[in-house]
């Protein structure tokens, strides 16, 4: 593959990418907080752009973060302007680390523990993608909270708020990987070719 090829594939994937991450995070941010006059510091029970978040780094690796990190400042705009800016994007950016590192952990643990339970190092293994989903949301909940308690002295770093974060990270991810696996299967069952008999 040719400079020009991995150069277009790399600016293809990132567009791709950004774009599906504001659809989730314009459909999340609708049914997360529609109707509600007050937000505050709790975290959302389920987090879809988490999803978008592994998907990106699982998948694509490195070459997503462009797009993951765009995706990561616009997306809030679809909430709340002026809450979700300054500290939020500082948030945002140890969100996608704790995600690489819990993706090297997982990788690194599959080359060097010997009977490894997870199997191959392969992320469309679904063991292996939900291990990374645990792993970066433990990570992912406690370092944006420090970040933003340290940041923001008016927000106390709460247990409660910690385990909300991590909760909705997991539930978000695997809601969004299920939803679009049985969507991609079902469109793969119902062949959207031509028919051979017309």
């Amino acid at each position: 593959m040719n400079i020009n090829s991995r150069f277009k594939d790399f600016i293809l994937t990132n567009i791709m990418l950004y774009f599906f991450a504001m659809g989730v995070w314009s459909l999340w941010s609708y049914f997360a907080f529609v109707g509600l006059e007050k937000m505050d510091w709790q975290g959302s029970i389920v987090y879809l752009p988490h999803g978008i978040r592994v998907l990106g780094i699982c998948f694509f690796g490195l070459k997503s973060l462009p797009a993951l990190m765009a995706a990561e400042i616009t997306g809030p705009l679809f909430i709340n302007p002026e809450q979700y800016m300054g500290i939020w994007s500082l948030a945002s950016m140890a969100s996608l680390a704790s995600i690489i590192l819990a993706r090297e952990l997982v990788k690194y643990s599959q080359s060097n523990i010997k009977g490894s339970i997870v199997g191959p190092i392969k992320f469309e293994n679904f063991r292996l993608l939900v291990l990374v989903i645990i792993l970066s949301a433990l990570l992912n909940s406690i370092s944006v909270n420090i970040i933003i308690s340290y940041l923001e002295p008016s927000i106390n770093l709460d247990p409660i708020v910690i385990g909300r974060f991590f909760i909705g990270d997991v539930l978000g991810s695997l809601v969004l990987i299920l939803f679009l696996s049985v969507t991609f299967t079902s469109l793969r069952h119902n062949k959207l070719t031509t028919p051979h008999n017309k």
